[in-house]
């Protein structure tokens, strides 16, 4: 296989198998990705050369034939959008049923599976590291593309990935992810279901806090197109713990496989997972009969199962189905919280259960591995990847590994002994030898003598002779096989070893580490011995040059410098490039680009990424020296570079010993640099001292190389964020000015990004990725650039030239030819002084610019405000004069600051002058360049500040006007939705919105003219001009300002007439210098309309021309004349200086138009969301304050004026000159019993008699609607009351507002505030309970919502004082108003409710809480219908003269038994009756009177006989009854 020109395969005639046995969708798939045709072989490694190399920007892909390239270019580089189908071809094009809608051409998911059915093992296993890298999900199952065919288990491309993770009880582990034994999760769908299951494991990989899209998923772009060769593949991906066990998904690590498609229709895939699987998760659509079949078999399979219900839709009912997947969870035998509900769709909670249910499983799973998940797949007859010659390529390494198990140090001194002391030594002492002839000694020599003999006394091994063996195979692909099986199988055994050792000291590992570059570099030292002295044991040595060129060219690094031993293998290397020059065409040419790796530093990833190679990954085995590899340039790098090759050389272990002698890395650094066209120096990220030893190395390399015949440009890359990648660059600068400006003269490239594998750090993020990606192109830019560059200064090299230089290099560098010593560092260390100075001082200016600059906005408000105080105008220019005045102090300041302490650096370190006298010069010239490029850049940033300044003005009232006419809208619409009471919804709102920002005042609708055109008008003005003059017939020519070099008069101008030469140097003379006028007067006119900045007008031209005119015709009155070419000359070239001055206007305005209309294209939609947004807050606001006035204000506000004024009208009423008799329960009584007996009324006396309350609250009523009738207070009191309660709740409004003015507040707090304070302040209870609805439950700002507020209350006072008008002839009361009077004033008299037990009077005692009832005026029983004892005849004999007698009573209280009335009080103890005076009639007078005139009365009603009375009864008046009622109550009138 080789790496030089590529041919390009015969795609060889369509297939016909293909077009016959899959389907059309099928077909029509691949026909896009340009894979209709039969391919030769499947890509494999050198592809990615040709894929990378070419590309220098992330192409979007033209049409869907791209995507492939596509996809592995953007894998290489770590970019997160990897898997993207978007292509710019219309997939509709090709017949494909795709979204029209959609960009992506087909599902990433097919895009994957075909990359992977298109590739070979070698290269499958290179995009799963990479993929796995980018947390992308992998395939495990590659479906078959032919029905007929099987389907492939991936198993080679996971050999070799590794797997880091911390466990609780073991710390850091580190393994082999293949042989890693570890729980297998399957997830698999059955049915349509609601949900995403792939976005479902996603949620559940990415744990609490990361976003996670390892599975490709609906959710993303081309993930919701139809999959075409893709439905039932099964992808795969390990979850690792790591760091924070609180940021963990499981407590172990677990594989997790995800299959696509319906497992009803992909019976051996899920043959496969369920017995492979530790858990099986089922996202079921539906509880069918089949459904349940299907699910029976899959857990007769598998150890455990998680179903989750995903059903769309429910036929047999709630509760049926329910019942169904009881039923089902029993005949399965799966355990209680097996069974996970979907149906709702809530992804994230679905997540959450299913990774508890996992937590809970995963201590107790089975484990596995995927070795042995291919083993049960072979088992199953299925196709796995390994197939019988990797098999055999297996067995080989196992034969050459034979015994290394046991000790790793006895095994290299045994099998690779060529690499020990012996040969070290040598190199050592021929090194010594060339350095100090001709004064070599002869012990020298005697030592070299006999570690030659000992060289020579080598035998060719076990191990090696199996190695050379394994590699001179005829078949090259087992022997591709071999080489990954080295790799994987050593790489699997040092770590296993370090991952047992990890946490012990680097200082106690004795175990050295062993790689296949060791066998490599042990078959290239058997070429040395065989070259040195050939025997019979190594006489088939000779094809060894012959391997090495095969495998360089196959893509194995060849190892060029063996670090470890510093030294050039000559014989090896020269031997093997003479093999690869045979093999490459005639006259091929070469350039050089080596990228000095140090210890850590990740060359091998970014050549990889830069260019598609493959150099082995070292950091983990600490090997050291240097690799090339021989990559063969497209057609459009061979032009660009001219050349047709590139040789890529990369050191690795550069200053490994932290601490230790750096000579042999000087000497490493120093030979390949020589080599090279470029240099990239990488810097790792490290510390201060690692950083400071690596400058050393690179400083040494520079300050050895700079006088070499083959001059090599330098560039840097830092992986990390500190300052020695800028030092660097300074330092390149510093020792290469004599080349400057050339392509050393550049900007430090940062690569300042983490390329450690996911296994070893967290995973890539999509936007760390994304800018990996972008600097690793940006670097590549640049080197093309250089290469470029060098291309036009530099002729290439041919191999053979190439070949013979390297060996005069070694032979300089073995010999330490360089005019500084390899071991002397001190000129490196005064250099890296210097630079870092400089750095600093630059990084500090560039700080201070920067500050400076970002105030320059206050600056320049602070200038124009000092300029008008003085009367004086200011514009942009005038602005900008000022500030680059002041940046140029600035700068000027630091730059003599900056040289002022690089001599103090030097004395201060106490450094040898002379060490750097040679780059004094350099480093003046640096700072000097160093405040060039500061002013440059400032001038740029000051430029930016003012047109930025200015445009902010104009933005900020662009946005003041615009916010200004949204409000005016809100406010309108506010005011409609709560008069109409109406809702407007989004669509409405979006359109009002519309109306106000299509009017917004601005120049869009009238753009300036675009350059050309301004070009254009004035060519045709002028046009006219000369037309109208008579020169229709001359040239116009406008010319570029930048090529005037100012207008000269020349004889040609001159008429015929004036061309005497006698007068021609004076006319000329008089003609200039008036040509000089008329150029300046007229460059004023334009200066003058530039500094209003307005758009070009044809006007302009036309004055302008005129000015010219005016001028030409002045010049008419000298003696000469001028020619017609001189006034078309002339004004050409004014209107050519003008037409730039007008372009340059012109373009500042499109800018600036541009700006605007980019500015309000940005804000468009926020403002329009804010618009909306503000809307709907404020009417709820509004519709908040509204409703709590209208709900809880109002009726408060009514009850507070009518609750009062019940309250007034009472106390009014007991005003009355008859309220006297209201004042207390026995004047009431009083009361009535005298307005009885003057209405002399049976009817009330009967009324009374049969109810003493109904008569008494009748009483009242009537009295209170005589007093109502007459009043003319209500009305004031009601204004009054109203008023007062409404300034509470305008005092109460202001207190709110004056608390935290502009603060967020709660609604319903405020209002829950408001409500207690105006509680406090009238003794009001205000109805809180519907402050708990929503309405109310937001949070919004203080003053907007308490303008509402007062709004609303305004309105509220306003209506009900408007009631109060319209009403003012008619008071109007509460109609419960008399009643609620009755029942205070009843409440005020009532007194007690007790009554007599024998005459039914009312007790008159006041006291409340008496024990003891008495009645003042007892009255003859026969007025309550008491008869005589035996008789029909009414009584007339009262309690009181009872108790004085000898009678007795009998009631049903008695028990039927009669009791003299004397003893009343046993049965009433709770009643005073006192005994009758018979010389005093008393009280008894009253209802003696009445019962005597009404007697027949009472007898009638009560159908009794008459009372008999005394005589004197009849003797009664009515004045003294009255006076016998005043005496009993003691009442004076």
């Amino acid at each position: 296989m080789s790496l030089h020109r590529r041919i390009v395969p015969d795609l060889g005639p369509l297939t016909t198998e293909i077009v016959s046995e899959i389907d059309r969708d099928k077909r029509i798939l691949l026909h896009m990705l340009d894979l209709h045709r039969e391919k030769v072989s499947p890509m494999d490694l050198t592809t990615m050369l040709y894929v990378s190399t070419p590309s220098t920007e992330d192409d979007f892909p033209q049409d869907p034939t791209e995507l492939s390239n596509a996809f592995l270019r953007r894998l290489w580089l770590h970019n997160p959008q990897a898997r993207s189908t978007c292509c710019k071809v219309a997939v509709g094009d090709y017949g494909l049923d795709m979204d029209e809608n959609s960009q992506c051409a087909i599902n990433p998911l097919d895009l994957v599976a075909v990359i992977y059915m298109t590739t070979n093992s070698f290269l499958q296993h290179e995009i799963t590291y990479r993929m796995l890298q980018c947390n992308f999900a992998v395939p495990l199952y590659l479906p078959p593309v032919y029905p007929e065919k099987k389907g492939t288990m991936l198993l080679y491309p996971f050999r070799g990935v590794l797997g880091q993770w911390n466990s609780p009880s073991e710390g850091t582990i580190m393994k082999n992810m293949a042989n890693s034994r570890m729980p297998f999760l399957s997830a698999v769908r059955l049915g349509r279901c609601s949900v995403s299951k792939s976005r479902v494991l996603n949620r559940v990989l990415g744990g609490p806090h990361k976003l996670n899209e390892c599975f490709i998923n609906c959710g993303m772009d081309g993930g919701q197109l139809p999959r075409v060769l893709s439905d039932g593949l099964v992808e795969m991906c390990w979850n690792l713990p790591l760091g924070d066990h609180h940021d963990n998904v499981f407590p172990c690590p677990v594989l997790v496989a995800n299959l696509r498609g319906d497992g009803a229709t992909c019976k051996k895939q899920m043959s496969l997972l369920c017995y492979s699987s530790a858990v099986l998760i089922v996202f079921c659509g539906s509880f069918g009969a089949k459904e349940r079949e299907l699910l029976a078999s899959w857990r007769d399979n598998t150890s455990h199962m998680i179903i989750i219900d995903c059903s769309t839709s429910v036929e047999d009912g709630q509760e049926n189905h329910e019942k169904i997947k009881q039923r089902l969870l029993k005949d399965l035998e799966m355990s209680d919280g097996t069974m996970l509900n979907g149906c709702e769709g809530n992804e994230e909670e679905i997540a959450e259960s299913l990774k508890d249910v996992l937590n809970r499983f995963i201590p107790y799973l089975h484990i596995t591995n995927l070795v042995g998940t291919a083993g049960m797949a072979s088992d199953l007859d299925f196709n796995v990847d390994e197939d019988e010659i990797c098999r055999m390529a297996f067995r080989e390494v196992e034969e050459v590994l034979s015994g290394i198990e046991d000790e790793v140090s006895s095994y290299l001194e045994n099998q690779l002994p060529l690499q020990g002391v012996v040969w070290k030594q040598l190199c050592q002492l021929e090194k010594e030898e060339g350095r100090h002839q001709p004064h070599t000694t002869q012990s020298l020599i005697g030592e070299k003598e006999n570690l030659i003999k000992q060289l020579l006394d080598y035998k060719l091994t076990t191990a090696m002779g199996a190695f050379i063996a394994a590699l001179c195979s005829l078949d090259t692909t087992k022997r591709a096989f071999f080489l990954s099986w080295m790799r994987v199988k050593l790489e699997v055994m040092q770590l296993d070893k370090l991952s047992h050792l990890r946490g012990t000291n680097k200082e106690q590992i004795q175990e050295p580490c062993i790689g296949l570059e060791h066998f490599l570099r042990e078959m290239g030292l058997v070429y040395e011995r065989y070259f040195r002295g050939p025997n019979s044991d190594l006489y088939d040595m000779f094809r060894l040059p012959y391997v090495g060129a095969e495998l360089l060219l196959y893509g194995v690094p060849l190892e060029l410098y063996d670090g470890d031993a510093s030294v050039f293998p000559m014989n090896w290397v020269y031997s093997v490039l003479y093999e690869v020059h045979k093999q490459l065409p005639k006259f091929s040419r070469m350039r050089v680009l080596t990228i000095l790796g140090f210890h850590n530093s990740k060359n091998a990833e970014i050549l990889s990424a830069l260019f598609g190679t493959n150099f082995p990954k070292w950091g983990r085995r600490h090997i050291k020296g240097a690799y090339m590899l021989l990559l063969s340039l497209p057609d459009n790098l061979r032009m660009e570079m001219d050349c047709e090759f590139l040789m890529l050389i990369a050191t690795e272990g550069l200053n490994r010993n932290a601490g230790g002698s750096l000579v042999h890395d000087i000497e490493l650094a120093t030979f390949v640099s020589g080599l090279s066209d470029i240099t990239l120096v990488d810097l790792p990220a490290e510390g201060q001292d690692e950083t400071r030893s690596n400058l050393h190395i690179a400083v040494n390399v520079l300050l050895c190389t700079r006088n070499l015949e083959r001059k090599t440009a330098f560039l840097v890359s830092s992986e990390g964020a500190g300052m020695d990648g800028k030092i660097m660059s300074c330092v390149i600068d510093v020792l290469t000015t004599g080349q400057l400006p050339n392509e050393s003269q550049r900007e430090t490239e940062g690569v300042s990004h983490n390329l450690s594998s996911s296994w070893y750090s967290n995973s890539l993020t999509s936007q760390n990725g994304q800018i990996y990606s972008d600097a690793v192109l940006r670097l590549k830019k640049n080197l093309l650039t250089m290469f470029h560059e060098k291309a036009t200064n530099d002729q290439p090299t041919c191999l053979g030239a190439l070949m013979e230089y390297m060996c005069n290099l070694w032979e300089k560098v073995k010999n330490g030819g360089f005019a500084i010593k390899f071991g002397d560092t001190d000129t490196a260390d005064a250099i890296i002084g210097l630079c870092t100075q400089l750095v600093q001082g630059e990084k500090q200016l560039n700080d201070q610019l920067d500050l400076w600059v970002q105030g320059l906005d206050n600056h320049i408000t602070e200038l124009k405000e000092s300029a008008s105080q003085n009367g004086q105008g200011m514009d942009s220019d005038d602005i900008l004069t000022i500030l680059r005045s002041e940046a140029n102090a600035q700068i000027s300041a630091e730059r003599d600051q900056i040289k002022a302490s690089l001599w103090d650096y030097l004395r201060q370190q106490d450094i040898d002058i002379t060490l750097v006298e040679n780059y004094k010069v350099s480093l003046l010239k640096k700072v000097d360049l160093i405040q060039e490029q500061m002013t440059s850049e400032v001038a740029q940033k000051l430029e930016s500040a003012t047109i930025r300044h200015e445009m902010t003005i104009k933005m900020h009232a662009l946005l003041t006007s615009l916010e200004a006419a949204l409000e005016v809208k809100l406010r309108s619409l506010l005011k409609t939705c709560k008069n109409n009471d109406s809702v407007i919804d989004d669509k409405e709102l979006e359109s009002e919105f519309v109306s106000v920002w299509e009017n917004i005042p601005s120049n869009l609708k009238d753009p300036p003219l675009e350059t050309q055109k301004i070009f254009e008008r004035m060519v045709e003005q002028l046009k006219k001009n000369l037309s109208i003059r008579g020169l229709k017939n001359e040239n116009v020519r406008l010319r570029n300002a930048n090529h005037l070099n100012g207008f000269k008069v020349k004889t040609s101008h001159f008429a015929l007439s004036s061309k005497m030469k006698k007068t021609l140097k004076y006319n000329k003379k008089v003609a200039q210098k008036f040509t000089n006028n008329l150029i300046e007067d007229c460059d004023k006119r334009v200066s003058e309309k530039l500094r209003h900045k307005e758009c070009y007008s044809d006007s302009y031209m036309r004055e302008l021309l005129a000015t010219v005119d005016k001028g030409l015709e002045v010049l008419k009155c000298e003696s000469f004349m001028m020619s017609p070419k001189f006034e078309a000359d002339i004004k050409g070239y004014i209107c050519s200086k003008a037409v730039e001055s007008f372009q340059e206007v012109q373009a500042l305005l499109i800018r600036e138009r541009e700006t605007k209309e980019k500015f309000l294209n940005e804000t468009k939609d926020r403002h329009m969301l804010n618009f909306i947004y503000q809307f709907r807050k404020r009417d709820q606001c509004q519709k908040a304050a509204q409703s709590f006035t209208n709900l809880c204000l109002k009726p408060t506000a009514e009850d507070f004026i009518y609750s009062s004024l019940e309250r007034q009208i009472f106390n009014d009423m007991l005003q009355n000159k008859n309220a006297w008799l209201y004042s207390s329960p026995k004047k009431f009584h009083y009361g009535l019993l005298k307005e009885m007996l003057l209405k002399d009324s049976f009817e009330n006396f009967h009324e009374y008699l049969q109810s003493h309350e109904r008569f008494s609250q009748k009483s009242i009523e009537n009295f209170i609607k005589a007093y109502l009738s007459g009043s003319v207070m209500i009305e004031d009191r009601r204004e009054q009351r109203m008023h007062q309660i409404f300034n509470w709740v305008k005092s109460c409004i202001k207190q709110a507002s004056e608390s935290s003015s502009g603060a967020k507040i709660n609604v319903r707090l405020l209002l829950e505030k408001f409500c207690i304070s105006l509680g406090s302040l009238g003794k009001i209870t205000m109805p809180t309970q519907m402050l708990e609805k929503p309405l109310f439950d937001i949070s919004t700002h203080r003053e907007n919502f308490l303008k509402n507020l007062e709004e609303s209350v305004s309105e509220l006072s306003s209506s009900i004082a408007q009631e109060f008008v319209e009403n003012e002839d008619v008071i109007e009361v509460p109609d419960d108003l008399p009643n609620k009077l009755q029942g205070m004033l009843y409440d005020r008299v009532k007194g007690c409710d007790k009554r007599c037990p024998f005459c039914r009077a009312p007790c008159d005692r006041e006291e409340k809480d008496h024990q003891v009832h008495e009645a003042v005026v007892h009255r003859p029983k026969g007025l309550v219908c008491y008869t005589n004892a035996n008789s029909t005849t009414l009584s007339h004999n009262t309690c009181s003269a009872d108790i004085a007698g000898e009678t007795q009573f009998q009631n049903r209280h008695t028990g039927g038994q009669s009791l003299p009335f004397k003893e009343y009080q046993s049965i009433y103890p709770d009643w005073n009756i006192y005994p009758e005076d018979p010389r005093n009639n008393g009280s008894a007078v009253y209802w003696r009177y009445v019962f005597m005139r009404y007697n027949s009365r009472f007898a009638q009603e009560y159908e009794c006989a008459p009372a008999v009375f005394p005589q004197a009864w009849g003797k009664i008046t009515q004045e003294e009854a009255l006076q016998s009622l005043r005496e009993a109550f003691h009442i004076t009138e």
